[in-house]
Order: structure tokens, then C-alpha cells, then sequence
């Protein structure tokens, strides 16, 4: 299509739209948006809110679509949101917006934030920086179009971009800044309304809804056969599968509610435009419903271009899917609907260019130019002097040329294929840093100018950082390494992936971070910073603004101030009423829209040319009244405000009016009464009831028919009394101030009723006699009196109680520590007495060791002393061992592993283990089989068993034991089975039975039984008691003196199937010959110990300290590795701390690059030694070590090693 005539259609349209906004500004007329019904009204407003609909909706929504289905919803259904579910934060904005007078976007937040100038400049700096992009997408968008309309062919678009002077994006910024500043900055007045360009912005809105529908259902049934046919198309499948669970569906709609609230342009047109609360309330449907019309058919259209172009149209080779609404009827030869369709993109990007501009530039002027011009003295001292009007209207315009300039450079900056949906989404994240403070100061009266500043300013920094910087590549020059790998290589500050946060699309990371920051730097600041006065008036003003004013409470913009003057004057005399209205000037005033506590304005009073308020209406009705009375006032100024003569007709109105506020206030002080948590009573000078509220009927529990004005009081005291409601002295309290001559008040008595309420009722005298009476439930405070009184009869009680309770505890603690005294001094006995043994028989094989070289006799006497002093030490070992035992199990380090097994198998090992020391002490062991399955602990089972046999052998001078199993039904716990351990000892006496359970108990003399020599140390009970407590199995005792004992535990029988029971391998003793074992270990004597006893079983022994020990120890060994490495756990310190055999032992490992079989020796037998050394793949062997213990672990490395040595 040829350029001229493309651009003769755009200049004609454009004129057309400066035709009607010149037309609308001409035939403007008080508070209507035009000299409009109402209705029509409605709609121009709901139209002007169309202008969220840009270029974006009309061209970038179908390429959305064609790309990812659905995702272009969100973005629509914000505004249906908040216009049909969160409507109340609409109208609350615009009566705020109203009450204070503000101007834009910036003015609203930094009014609530004690009308700080930074808040109102940081929001103003934000929005343009954010805004810029949404601008530059408009001429984006007309000027791709333009291209794409006036190329050659669909596949030869415009290479490179034409010439300033050239471009159709330059004249259409040209022309829409001189349309703003012709019909958006006329006038200094920001809250004025522009009637002519709103009228301009409802005409584009139509246009660009009809030339969509049009060219939409051209393509859907025109050039295929309709909307079935599209959708049936298999280009469609991937378009109709839309995921609500992808974060981008949620992060778009969130930032496109905030958007529709916050955008400069839609603030304006949204409360600063609007007239009345009843145009929302239409807008609420009819907004919706446009919106509806055109997500419709962006599915089908976006499906017709990819069956048109091949799925190669897709921005990157083939046609842009943003141009599908040109390039399609271009496909199809229909040139007049191409024209059609780029005068509707036309249309819907110069709408809201032109409001964004005109806010923009009022932000710009109000918040950062003029305090900047202000704050130099020499310009701050001119402004007494001179008239400020027409440096304002050049601040305004120049900065509505240099927005627009700002934009158009911004346009050419861009890459002309970067999408416009992401470019439209960018300054909805940066428009959405307002939303912390937005919300926050309509509903939360802690927040202030603190959090404000800092939300913002955290908000916006991340957006740039995040989202700007990466998406705006040819504006802001970035390194592609910077954006890779991150600022100085460090990865988790990537801007696409901030702390490693990947797989969210730019958008929603964008979103998450900056409104994330935000939302905590606002919430720190309000909590931490202390709000000012000014802060804590805006902030109750906010929050407890209500949003239920009607058109019809507000009579503002039906006089000027000038024409209340003038009426005044009229009624009052001009000398009167010029000094009343001077001083209500200066005294400021304020703006009500509501009678009786509406909101309030401080923000200053407009000039005389400006529309009235409510405020001034009642100042003008009151100075009127002193001269002509209230009631000929009222019908004066209704009929002033009406614009017509004063008829009868409307004195009659007017007084109606009056008495319906009568009513109302009735109404008012009624519901205040209602909603007072005493009972109230009003009784008039005849003692008649006149007023009353509900609390007063549910405090005495009277019917509601009962009481009613004009009812005597007397007929109430006697239905009282009839019901038994009151005593001898309430009777009396009745009649006490009945006495005119003793009258005193107030009067205040207290009566008890009979369900026990007690009510204090307090009489006050009114002053045209009578006198109301208010009720009280006072039970609460009666019963607190009552309780306290009690307590203080019962406290002597509770502390004799507490006396005896802390006598007992002081009993119960000396008896604990006389045991703790008797445990430590047996346990000392125990150790001494074979230490002391062993130390002696060491004494004697010296001397004998010093003389002349030893007979037989004498070598098998020193051969007895050193077996006696290895019995003695065995001793010592094994009562270290039990305390250890004892310990671990009292502070609940011991691992409980249940699990299911048989029962047979621990059976069989034990009936193993035990018959040859039965045989040894002339005793039959007999064990019983059993084929039940139980769960528990194998190992801790095992243990209370063992200590049982044992202690029943060493018991029992001759005769038997009885090693069984019976089965018990318990029907509410489970079934149990019991394991028996039976003998036929000398029995224990009914006294004893529960001190064998003691530590170091052990019964001698004639229960004692058994052999002297072989005595035990009472520790096996003791042991038995907590295992069995910490396995949950119940433990009893059952003996015959003379004849036998019996132990027995109980274990829940499982039917589950058993798992195996680990019994120990029994390995050659000499396997472990030819091992080389390497000891690491601080103390020189315990090493000496290993090297001594690891001789005598045939093994190479090396011995060191630490890593560089343990090399030199093996390098006589010609190089070969250890086949085992024993360490200590503990075994010094090391570069300031602490060194562990496990860290020597993993270092030799790295350094010999092989995983060398591991000891831990250790007498720390805490549960993170354990894990540690089971991480470390390491066996463990507890301090003091038993030498069979040891030979067992050296011997099954023997067999791990010829295992490795045969493959």
C-alpha cells in the first residue's frame, strides 16, 4: 500500500480526534463529564478506563497467543478482578483521591506517607523510568505496522530503519505531544478535569474494539470457515492446553493487578477523572464485558496466522506473529482491512500515550521540578512577587516534549523483533514496586515514610538489575559474560538467576525478587522507624476512609466558590460576607463528602474558581442562616445549587430533606446506642420508659413487647418483681433516691439476680427531668473479688501443702544422694580390691623375677602370680565395662534397633555359648525350643538373656537350668512371649528381690550360693533393668528359697517373617600372622601394649602419632601398605585444633589413594564418635579393648585380604 496514503488516513484520523476533544472542551459543563444524562456518563467513564487496552492488546496479544496459548490471559483478567471481587479498593482510592485533592499517582503515596516529597519523587522517578518502555512499545508498535503496511511484500519488510525526519513513529510522537499539551495541559489545575480529551479517549476506545471485531471476523469467517474451523486446526492443539501451574500465570496476573491500580495513566483516568461513584459500579460490568470481546478471538486469530504463514512465523525468520492482525487481510488481498487494522493499533496506542504523558508530566513538575526550583532562594524569592502560573504550564509541556522524546528514542534503541508483550510486562514489574506502599498505606496504619523509601528504592533496584539491564541490551551496553556467569564470575548473582534460583522465565524472576525485596525493606522500615505527626494523621485518614459516598452527598462542582460569595453577600451584606469567606479562606478549611465524620481533607482549600465542596456549601448555609434562620437557609441553597428560581415546590423538597436528616440522626443515635456494650434506659420526667437499646432487654431478660416508648416504669418493677427478680434490698436501693428533698447524683447501686448476674446500674438526672439509667455486667469482676478471696483462705492450706511437698523432695534427694554416695564408694571397692590383687601379685613376680634364675617350682608359682594378676585385671575390666554399660544406658546413648526374628536362633547361640560352662561347674543347661517370631532389639535381647544364664550358673551349686519360652494372650496389649531363665539355686527371699536389681548388690552367706572365687559384680541386674525399660519388655522374678529361681522378660510376638540373627563367624586364630598393622596413638604406653601383643600373634607392627610419623614408621616395611591402621580417636592437636585418628586415618588414604581397612581403639562412646567413624567406613573396638575382640576384627581383615589377593 502506498505511504501517502497511510499517512493521509492517519492524519485525518488524528484530526478527527482533535476535532472531538476541542468539541467535548467547548460544550463542557459543570460536573459532568459532558452536559451528559447520568448513564451516558457511566459509559464514557467505563470507555476512558480502555486505554489499558494499547497496542500491546491489539497487536501483542495475538503473537502472546501464538507463542504460549493462554499466557496472554493474565493480563486481562486482573482488571475483571478488581473490578467485579475487589471493587471496595477502587472506590476507597477515589474517595481518598477526592478528599485530598491529589493529582497523580506520586501525590496519592507521598500524601500518605506524611506528604513527603521523597516518597512522592522516588514513585515519580520510578514510574517514568518504568513507563518509558511501555511508550516507546506504542511507537513500537505503529511503526512496525506502518512498515509492514508499506512494504512491497509480506516477506520483504523494511531492512533498516528510515531517517528521523521519516519515521512514522517520530510524527506520531510530534503529534500526540502536541495533542497533550493542547488538550491535556491547558490549564494549571492537575485535579481539574479534561472533559475534551477524556470524550477524545472514550472515541478511541470504540474505535479500536470495532476495528478489532471487524478485521477479527474477517479473518475467523472470512478467510477460513469460522471459529470451529480454526480450532479444529492441528496448529491449534498446543494453543488450548493452557498450565495454570506455570509461576509465569500467577507472577503476570499479580503484576497486572497492581498495574491497572498504579500506572500513572490509569490512576488518572480511573479516580482523578472520575465523577461518581456510580460510574465504577457500571464500569465494573461493562469494563469486563470489553474485555471479554476481545480475548475471544485472540486464540483463533493467532491459530489463522500460523496456518497462513507455516510455523515458521515466529518473529525469528518468517512474519512477526505481532503483525498477524495487518499481515493476514494482506494475505488475503483485503487491503482495506490492513488500513483498518493499523488505524485501530493507531488508535489504541495513542490513548494511552497521551494520558501517560499528561501524568507523567504533572508528577514531573509537581514532585521533582518545581521542589528542585523551589529549594534556590533566588527563584523561591520571585514567587511572592510574580505569578507562578505560566512557569508551571512550561514545566508541564516541556516535560510532556521531553517524555515523548525520551520514548521515541528508546523505540529506535530497541531491537525491532523484541516482543511487545515482554516489553509491556517489563514496566508492569517496575509499575508494581508500588504496590507494597500502595496497599500497605490503605490498610495497615504502622506503615510509613520509612518503609515506603526503602521498599521502593529496594524494589526498584533489583527490577533494574534483574529485568532492565538484561532485557534492554542495545540501551544499556552489558557484557554477555556479566550476564552468564555474573558480576566478577560470582554465579549465584547472575541476573537471570539470582541465587541460583533458574527455570522461571525473566518475568516471574523479575517479579519474585523485586517485589520480594520490597515487600521486607517496606515491612523493616514501618516496624523499625517511628512515624511523625503529620505520617500519623495521613495514616488514620487512610485507613479509615470509607468508600460509600454517593454523587448525590456531594454537591461539589454544581457552584464555584466565587458564586457562594456572591449568594452570602446577597443575604449578609458585602462587608459581612467578604470578612467571613476571607477567614474561612485563610483558616484553610476542610472537604467533607459525608455528614457526620466523612472524610477529611488538609491538604488546603482550591481557589474561588474552582467547584465547591461540601465543606463550603455548609459555611455558606450557616452564614446565611444568621440572617434569614436555618430552615429559609436550607431551601435558599438547595435552590442555588439546583440552578433554578425558588419555587414552592422546591421549599417543600428542601424541608422534606430536613426532616429525613432528623430521622437520620435518630437513626445514628440509635445505632450508637446499639452498639454500646452497657444497657441503656432512658426514663422522661413522668417516669415513663423513652428510650432504650437491646443490651438493656438481654441484662434483665426482658420480652421484647414489653418495653415500649411511653410504658411506665412501674409496670416494669412490677414484672420484676413478680418474676422474683428482686430482694428486700434491692427494693429499698429502688425507692432510696425516689425522695426529691435526698436526691444525690449520680446514683449507683449493685443488685444480684437471680442466675446470679450481678449488674451495677448508675442513674443520671436530664435536664428536662427524668434520668437515664446505664447497666453494667459487673459478674466477672464479682467472681475475680471471690476468687481472690478464696485464694487467700486457701493460702495457708497450699503452703502447708508445699511445705510437705518440698520436705518430701528434700527426703527423696538425700536418700538419692546416700545412694549415689553408697554407688561410688562400692564401685571404688570393686576397682581397688583387684587392682590392689593384681598390684601385689605384679610385687611378688618382680621379687622373684630379681633372684637367682627360678626353679620349676618357682617358674609354675611366677606362672600362677601372672594369671592371677590377668584375672584380676579381666576383673577390672569387666567392672569398667559394666559401669560404662550403666552409664550409656542412663544417658540414652544406646541405639535401639527393632526389628522382627526368631526367637530359636538367639535360643540356639545361647544353649551354644553356655553349656561349657555349665558342664565346668557340674551343671545340665537345657534349652527349650521355640518357633515364634518377636520383635526387638537382637542385641539388647540377647544381653538380658545372657546376664540371666550367667548369673543362674554362677548361682546354682548343682542340679539344672532351664533356658524356655511361653506363649500369653493379651487381647488389649498383643500377644507376648515370655522367655524363661529357670535354676534350682538356693533362691531368693520375698525381702531381697527388688535390691537385686541395685547396683553392686550381690546376696552371699546362705542365699549366696555358688563359687567364692568366681563371684560376680552386681552389675548384670542392674544392666537388666534399664535394657529392659529402654525395650519397653516387662522384666519379673519369681523365686522358692531352697528350691530355685526363675527370671523372665516378655516380648511382643510378631507374625511377620523373621529376619536372620547375626551370630559371630569364628575365624583361625592364626590368620592374623604376617599382617602388617599400623597403631597411631599419643600415649607411648598403650602403643608399646599393641606393639607387644600384636607380636606375639605374628603381626608386622608399625607406630606412630601422626601422618608423618606413620610414613616414616612404614618405610622399613620396602614400601608395602598396611593391611589394617588402628588409631585413636583423640589423639592431640593440630594447627590450633583439635586432631582425630578418623582425619589421620582419611589423610593416609588420600595419600595412598587406596581405602585401607580401619580400627577405631576409643574409650569415648558417644553416639557422633559412632557416626563418624561408620561414615569413615571404619570398625570400632571400645577402650579397654579385649584381646579376643581385637584378633577376631585382625582376623577377618586376614580373610578380606586373601579374598583380594585369590581374584
Amino acid at each position: 500500500m502506498q505511504s501517502w496514503l497511510v499517512l493521509a488516513v492517519s492524519a485525518a484520523y488524528l484530526g478527527v480526534l482533535f476535532a472531538i476533544a476541542w468539541w467535548g472542551d467547548r460544550r463542557t459543563a459543570g460536573g459532568a463529564l459532558l452536559s451528559a444524562s447520568p448513564r451516558a456518563a457511566g459509559i464514557l467513564y467505563a470507555l476512558t478506563l480502555c486505554i489499558y487496552n494499547t497496542s500491546w492488546s491489539f497487536y501483542g496479544s495475538v503473537g502472546r497467543a501464538s507463542a504460549s496459548g493462554f499466557d496472554f490471559l493474565p493480563i486481562y483478567l486482573a482488571p475483571m478482578i478488581l473490578l467485579l471481587a475487589a471493587r471496595p479498593v477502587l472506590t476507597k482510592t477515589i474517595a481518598i483521591t477526592k478528599a485530598q485533592n491529589v493529582t497523580s499517582i506520586a501525590d496519592f503515596i507521598g500524601a500518605r506517607y506524611g506528604k513527603s516529597q521523597a516518597v512522592a519523587a522516588l514513585v515519580t522517578l520510578t514510574a517514568l523510568v518504568g513507563v518509558l518502555p511501555y511508550i516507546a512499545l506504542q511507537l513500537k508498535a505503529v511503526a512496525a505496522s506502518f512498515d509492514v503496511l508499506t512494504a512491497p511484500s509480506l516477506a520483504a519488510p523494511a531492512a533498516l530503519p528510515p531517517p528521523i525526519w521519516g519515521d512514522t513513529a517520530f510524527a506520531v510522537a510530534l503529534s500526540m505531544a502536541v495533542f497533550t499539551i493542547l488538550f491535556g495541559v491547558r490549564h494549571i489545575n492537575a485535579s481539574e478535569h479534561h472533559r475534551g480529551l477524556m470524550l477524545a479517549i472514550a472515541f478511541e476506545s470504540l474505535v479500536k474494539l470495532t476495528v478489532f471485531l471487524a478485521v477479527a471476523a474477517f479473518i475467523v469467517w472470512g478467510m477460513f470457515d469460522g471459529y470451529t474451523d480454526l480450532i479444529a486446526r492441528p496448529q491449534a492443539d498446543p494453543l488450548l492446553s493452557p498450565d495454570f501451574t506455570d509461576p509465569t500465570w500467577w507472577s503476570n496476573t499479580a503484576i497486572s493487578i497492581i498495574a491497572f491500580l498504579c500506572l500513572p495513566q490509569m490512576y488518572h483516568v480511573m479516580t482523578v477523572e472520575n465523577d461518581s461513584p456510580r460510574h465504577l459500579r457500571a464500569a465494573a460490568w461493562m469494563y469486563p464485558t470489553y474485555l471479554l470481546a476481545l480475548s475471544a478471538l485472540m486464540i483463533p486469530i493467532a491459530v489463522a496466522g500460523l496456518v497462513t504463514f507455516g510455523p515458521g512465523s515466529n518473529g525469528t525468520g518468517g512474519i512477526n506473529p505481532d503483525t498477524f492482525m495487518i499481515t493476514l487481510p494482506i494475505a488475503a488481498g483485503a487491503s482495506g482491512f490492513s488500513l483498518l487494522s493499523f488505524i485501530g493499533g493507531l488508535s489504541a496506542a495513542t490513548g494511552m500515550v497521551i494520558v501517560a504523558a499528561v501524568s507523567l508530566s504533572t508528577m514531573l513538575c509537581n514532585d521533582v521540578v518545581m521542589p528542585l526550583l523551589l529549594s534556590r532562594p533566588r527563584f523561591a524569592a520571585r514567587v511572592g512577587r510574580r505569578d507562578m502560573v505560566g512557569t508551571l504550564l512550561l514545566v508541564r509541556r516541556l516535560s510532556v516534549l521531553g517524555i515523548l522524546l525520551l520514548a521515541y528514542v528508546m523505540h529506535r534503541l530497541v531491537d525491532r523483533d523484541y516482543p511487545l508483550t515482554v516489553i509491556g510486562l517489563l514496566s508492569f514489574v517496575a509499575v508494581a514496586q508500588f504496590g507494597p506502599a500502595y496497599f500497605g498505606g490503605l490498610y495497615w496504619p504502622r506503615a510509613n515514610r520509612v518503609g515506603a523509601l526503602a521498599g521502593l528504592g529496594a524494589g526498584f533496584l533489583l527490577w533494574v538489575y534483574t529485568l532492565l539491564v538484561p532485557s534492554m541490551g542495545g540501551i544499556i551496553p552489558v557484557s554477555a559474560d556479566f550476564l552468564d556467569f555474573g558480576p566478577w564470575g560470582i554465579g549465584w548473582l547472575r541476573p537471570q538467576a539470582l541465587f541460583g534460583i533458574e527455570g522461571l522465565d525473566p518475568i516471574s524472576h523479575a517479579s519474585l525478587w523485586s517485589l520480594l525485596a520490597n515487600l521486607i525493606a517496606f515491612v523493616a522500615g514501618s516496624l523499625l522507624a517511628r512515624p511523625s505527626a503529620v505520617e500519623r494523621t495521613q495514616a488514620v485518614f487512610y485507613t479509615t476512609a470509607t468508600a460509600d459516598r454517593d454523587e448525590d452527598d456531594t454537591p461539589q462542582a454544581l457552584a464555584k466558590l466565587a458564586d457562594l460569595r456572591a449568594l452570602a453577600i446577597r443575604f449578609v451584606g458585602a462587608e459581612r460576607g467578604n470578612a467571613a469567606f476571607d477567614a474561612y479562606a485563610a483558616r484553610g478549611g476542610y472537604l467533607a463528602y459525608a455528614a457526620g465524620g466523612g472524610l477529611l481533607n488538609s491538604a488546603g482549600r482550591k481557589g474561588e474558581t474552582g467547584p465547591a465542596d461540601l465543606d463550603a456549601v455548609r459555611f455558606t448555609e450557616t452564614l446565611i442562616a444568621g440572617a434569614i434562620g436555618a430552615a429559609s437557609a436550607r431551601v435558599v441553597m438547595a435552590a442555588s445549587l439546583q440552578g433554578r428560581s425558588l419555587s414552592r415546590g422546591d421549599a417543600m423538597a428542601m424541608l422534606d430533606e430536613a426532616s429525613e436528616a432528623l430521622r437520620f440522626n435518630r437513626k445514628l443515635l440509635q445505632a450508637t446506642l446499639e452498639n454500646i456494650g452497657q444497657g441503656i434506659c432512658v426514663i422522661d420526667a413522668d417516669h415513663r420508659i423513652a428510650a432504650w437499646n437491646h443490651r438493656y432487654l438481654e441484662l434483665l431478660d426482658l420480652p421484647a413487647d414489653m418495653v415500649r416508648v411511653g410504658v411506665p416504669f412501674a409496670d416494669l418493677v412490677r414484672f420484676n418483681e413478680r418474676r422474683g427478680e428482686y430482694s428486700a434490698h434491692d427494693m429499698k436501693a429502688l425507692l432510696t433516691n425516689r425522695d426529691t428533698a435526698n436526691q444525690q447524683w449520680p446514683y449507683r447501686y449493685e443488685r444480684r439476680r437471680p442466675d446470679g448476674t450481678v449488674l451495677e446500674i448508675v442513674a443520671n438526672p436530664l435536664p428536662e427531668g427524668g434520668y437515664v439509667s446505664t447497666y453494667t455486667d459487673v459478674t466477672e469482676r464479682y467472681r475475680a473479688a471471690e476468687a481472690l478471696r478464696e485464694a487467700n483462705e486457701s493460702l495457708e492450706h497450699r503452703v502447708r501443702e508445699r511445705t510437705d511437698a518440698l520436705q518430701q523432695a528434700k527426703a527423696e534427694a538425700e536418700a538419692a544422694n546416700a545412694s549415689k554416695t553408697r554407688f561410688l564408694a562400692a564401685a571404688s571397692h570393686d576397682l581397688l580390691q583387684p587392682l590392689n590383687a593384681a598390684r601385689l601379685f605384679v610385687s611378688a613376680l618382680e621379687e622373684s623375677m630379681r633372684g637367682a634364675l627360678p626353679t620349676p617350682d618357682q617358674r609354675a608359682a611366677e606362672c600362677g602370680m601372672i594369671d592371677n594378676a590377668a584375672a584380676s585385671l579381666r576383673s577390672t575390666e569387666m567392672l569398667l565395662g559394666g559401669l560404662l554399660d550403666i552409664s550409656s544406658l542412663d544417658a540414652g546413648n544406646v541405639r535401639v534397633q527393632m526389628r522382627s526374628f526368631a526367637i530359636d536362633e538367639l535360643l540356639g547361640g545361647l544353649g551354644v555359648e553356655f553349656s561349657a560352662l555349665a558342664q565346668e561347674r557340674g551343671l545340665t543347661l537345657k534349652v527349650v525350643g521355640c518357633g515364634a517370631v518377636v520383635r526387638s532389639d537382637p542385641q539388647l535381647l540377647r544381653r538380658v538373656l545372657q546376664n540371666f544364664l550367667s548369673n543362674a550358673i554362677r548361682y546354682t551349686p548343682k542340679g539344672r537350668v532351664l533356658l524356655g519360652c511361653r506363649r500369653r494372650r493379651d487381647p488389649i496389649h498383643g500377644d507376648r512371649l515370655r522367655i524363661e531363665v529357670w535354676d534350682t539355686g538356693p533362691g531368693i527371699p520375698e525381702a531381697k528381690r527388688r535390691e537385686v536389681f541395685e547396683e553392686f548388690r550381690r546376696l552371699g552367706g546362705e542365699n549366696g550360693g555358688g563359687n567364692p572365687a568366681d563371684k560376680g559384680l552386681g552389675l548384670g541386674l542392674a544392666i537388666v533393668d534399664r535394657i529392659a525399660r529402654l525395650l519397653g519388655h516387662p522384666v519379673s522374678l519369681r523365686s522358692t528359697v531352697g528350691r530355685g529361681t526363675g527370671f523372665a522378660v516378655e516380648v511382643p510376638l510378631e507374625q511377620a517373617r523373621a529376619a536372620p540373627v547375626d551370630r559371630p563367624v569364628s575365624t583361625p586364630a592364626a590368620l592374623s600372622a604376617g599382617l602388617l598393622v599400623l597403631c597411631i596413638d599419643n600415649e607411648e604406653p598403650i602403643l608399646a601394649g599393641l606393639r607387644a601383643l600384636l607380636g606375639q600373634w605374628g603381626c608386622r607392627v608399625a607406630t606412630a602419632s601422626d601422618v608423618t610419623g606413620a610414613l616414616a614408621a612404614l618405610a622399613p616395611f620396602d614400601g608395602a601398605l598396611p593391611d589394617v591402621v588402628c588409631v585413636d580417636y583423640h589423639i592431640g592437636t593440630a594447627g590450633g585444633g583439635e586432631q582425630t585418628g578418623l582425619a589421620v586415618l582419611e589423610r593416609l588414604r588420600e595419600l595412598w589413594d587406596r581405602p585401607v581397612k580401619g580400627l577405631l581403639l576409643t574409650a569415648d562412646r558417644s553416639e557422633a564418635v559412632r557416626a563418624e567413624a561408620e561414615r569413615c567406613g571404619c570398625g570400632v573396638l571400645y577402650k579397654p579393648v579385649k584381646p579376643a575382640s581385637l584378633r577376631r576384627f585382625l582376623n577377618g581383615a586376614a580373610l578380606q585380604t586373601a579374598a583380594v589377593a585369590e581374584r
